[in-house]
């Protein structure tokens, strides 16, 4: 009575909070009944499904308990048999003699037994063994040979229990001598059971292709240790504490089946989960794939199994509680617009399918997915567009740069087999998904600012990734000794990545321009272009690091140039076939695009440095040899880069080498002239280079060198006097020495 006074009183107190106005029964009275409504038919179902398990338990333990006095009463006829026998032995002539004698035989025949078992292990664990491996490679196959294999095992297990039982007061070396013996036993134990649960994981695959024969086996098998499990637990109850090392050890093979069942279930659920964190709009195809599952389980599995394991209802649970888990997964993540309307879509879907296709309604399906936060998503959604933007930078990067910086492998690779990096297909996917969820509802101001808002996240996106990049560099110069390796790989990736950015500009440009109206399209096209031309600015960055590093390997050969060394080995082939490592590897993994600039670039580079090392401390133009030394270094390299570039190009850029080699090489009135001519090709070439030039020549005395100087000096004063601006050349950007 207190109790029902209890609860009047609470249900009162409760609707004192909810209708707290007048109008609240007009406006709430019918939405709070449909929503006790479906609380009372949730909590019935789960009191039914409770009632319904502590009913089978109950069930269980009376079987049990019926089975255990069953066995007490004919233990106890057996003991009083064995009273009267004992009786009735006593008054046999010679009695013990022939007891003993009894035990005797008895001891040989179990002796006999076992010894021919012994020598038919080795045998048998090898067939076993061989049929093993042939059914475990193929879980989801027929599973022929299953019970005969239990079978072989059960008999294995059974000597090998009974033989180290027997022999547990031999000497210690006798038990490590069986404990080893057994090992192979062991091991085929370990093989099967880990074969027979990938069968158990496999029960789905297995009734989608026809297999139900191999399921009825593992079933078959896992009653067959339950029971078992069921006399041992019983002897483990009765017997002897000296009899228990000899005892069978409890397996539970069916809850460890359950167990599988769950992990294969989970595992479905989870890589749906992988799936949708790249490709959200296969979910739901993904839900229906499972609901056709479960369709099969009701219809196909459900008749062939034991009522006891309600094989149907523990499909519908887990499969329903992983979802549940997987759905607040994806929730308590950052979702973007557009997914938030598949989920809600999906989860109507979902209830409505379980009911129509299966009959179970959605009562039973507790607890329910999105747990009644539909509106709290819708609004989430209205307030997504822009504030996911920033926060979806940050994840994007902490994910994208892990594999950057660590570099454990190489990067991925495209179908023709070019370097690349996942984040310009996910920035631009996240980018139209933006654009998609607004395009239906605004062609004008919405739509450019959340065109805008993409663009400014695009430029904090390019901002990051040059950081990490110059911060990797800057420990590569160091030669920091936390630098992974692989680094010119992975900047290769990151520039053809943003190579495909500036592609994906380009077609989003296209695509705002057909889709928004003046005067907006104008902004947003301007906005569009300017992202673009900073992923332009990445790649430069990219390519121009890689350059740095290609020539950072040449530099130990370079400064030896035009010094002793030089004379004697062939440093230029050394340079050359640096290149040629790089290049090979950069033509094969990067965009051609990038490539080209790559090689244009580094040629230009290398042809200043190439220049720069005439002015090496030490060096010495020992003429003629000198020349004709110089001039098989320029035709190595004017080859070299000939084989990326047309020939008369490479010519004319490697021209001031040429005139370098005709001023230095030149005699007489005629080093004037050769001067000269490469004065007027190359007006800004310092003075000062031009003196270490002469006095580097071992043919020259000093009163000729000046008298040249001279020359020179007055003849590029009247030249620069009568024309100002004279042109710029790769001297403006000359080092000072």
């Amino acid at each position: 009575m207190f109790i029902e006074e209890e609860a009047r009183a609470g249900g009162v107190a409760r609707i004192q909070e909810l209708l707290t106005h007048p109008d609240d029964l007009v406006n709430k009275l019918a939405q709070l009944k449909r929503k006790f409504a479906k609380e009372s038919a949730a909590v019935d179902a789960q009191v039914k499904t409770l009632m319904e398990q502590v009913l089978s338990d109950q069930s269980l333990g009376l079987a049990t308990l019926s089975k255990a006095q069953e066995t007490t009463r004919r233990v106890k006829q057996a003991l009083v048999s064995i009273d009267g026998s004992w009786d009735k032995g006593n008054n046999i002539k010679n009695y013990k003699e022939i007891k003993k004698i009894s035990r005797t035989h008895q001891n040989f025949v179990a002796t006999k037994e076992l010894v021919e078992q012994f020598l038919q292990l080795n045998a048998q664990v090898g067939k076993i063994q061989n049929l093993l491996t042939q059914d475990a490679s193929n879980p989801t196959g027929p599973a022929d040979n299953l019970l005969f294999l239990h079978y072989q095992i059960q008999n294995l297990e059974i000597l090998r229990n009974s033989t180290l039982s027997k022999s547990k007061k031999s000497p210690p070396e006798v038990i490590e001598i069986l404990n080893q013996y057994f090992k192979q036993v062991d091991s085929v134990i370990v093989a099967f059971e880990a074969y027979i649960w990938d069968v158990g994981r496999s029960t789905i695959a297995l009734a989608r292709t026809g297999h139900f024969a191999a399921i009825l086996r593992l079933i078959k098998i896992v009653e067959t240790e339950e029971k078992a499990d069921e006399l041992a637990a019983m002897a483990e109850a009765t017997a002897p504490a000296e009899q228990l090392e000899a005892a069978r050890p409890i397996k539970s093979y069916r809850i460890k089946y359950f167990d599988v069942l769950r992990e294969s279930i989970n595992g479905t659920v989870q890589e749906m989960y992988k799936i949708q964190k790249h490709d959200f709009a296969e979910l739901p195809s993904r839900i229906e794939s499972m609901i056709e599952d479960l369709i099969l389980v009701n219809d196909e599995l459900a008749s062939r199994f034991p009522k006891k394991y309600n094989i149907f209802q523990f499909f519908v649970l887990e499969y329903h509680r992983s979802i549940y888990e997987m759905v607040n997964n994806i929730i308590a993540g950052k979702m973007e617009a557009g997914s938030i309307l598949i989920l809600l879509t999906l989860v109507r879907d979902y209830y409505t399918q379980m009911s129509l296709r299966l009959e179970v309604g959605e009562e039973l399906l507790e607890p329910r997915l999105l747990d009644d936060r539909e509106d709290d998503l819708i609004l989430q959604y209205i307030g997504l567009v822009r504030d996911k933007l920033t926060e979806w930078l940050n994840n994007l990067l902490n994910t994208e740069t892990k594999d950057f910086l660590e570099r454990n492998g190489p990067p991925e690779s495209d179908g023709s087999g070019k370097y690349l990096l996942s984040g310009s297909v996910i920035v631009f996917q996240m980018f139209n998904q933006q654009i998609d969820v607004v395009c239906g509802s605004s062609r004008g101001a919405l739509m450019y600012d959340v065109v805008v808002e993409c663009c400014n996240v695009l430029e904090e996106f390019q901002q990051a990734w040059t950081k990490i990049l110059d911060f990797e560099f800057d420990k590569f110069l160091e030669k920091a000794s936390d630098l992974s390796e692989g680094l010119p790989d992975y900047i290769v990736a990151l520039a053809n990545d943003f190579m495909k950015c500036t592609e994906f500009s380009e077609l989003m440009i296209t695509r705002i321009e057909g889709a928004m109206d003046e005067p907006f399209k104008l902004q947003a096209v301007e906005s569009l272009k300017t992202s673009l031309d900073g992923f332009m600015r990445v790649v430069k960055r990219c390519y121009g690091v890689l350059i740095d590093i290609t020539l950072k390997d040449c530099l130990p050969a370079l400064v030896r140039f035009y010094c002793t060394e030089w004379y004697d080995l062939d440093l230029m082939r050394l340079v050359i076939g640096t290149f040629e490592d790089y290049f090979t590897d950069f033509q094969e993994k990067m965009q051609d695009y990038i490539f080209t600039k790559y090689v244009n670039e580094c040629q230009d580079r290398f042809i200043l440095l190439y220049v720069e090392a005439l002015r090496n401390k030490g060096g010495k133009f020992k003429l003629p040899l000198a020349a004709e030394k110089m001039r098989a270094d320029l035709g190595l390299a004017v080859d070299f880069f000939s084989r990326y570039k047309a020939e008369k190009r490479v010519k004319a850029s490697f021209d001031v080498m040429s005139k370098i080699i005709a001023f230095v090489e030149s005699s007489g009135s005629l080093i004037f002239l050769d001067f000269y001519t490469f004065w007027k090709a190359y007006p800004d070439v310092p003075m000062t280079f031009v003196e270490e030039m002469l006095y580097k020549r071992d043919d020259l005395d000093r009163a000729q060198i000046r008298e040249v100087l001279e020359q020179a000096k007055q003849k590029v004063a009247e030249e620069r006097e009568a024309i100002p601006d004279l042109p710029t050349t790769l001297f403006s950007k000359f080092s000072a020495k």
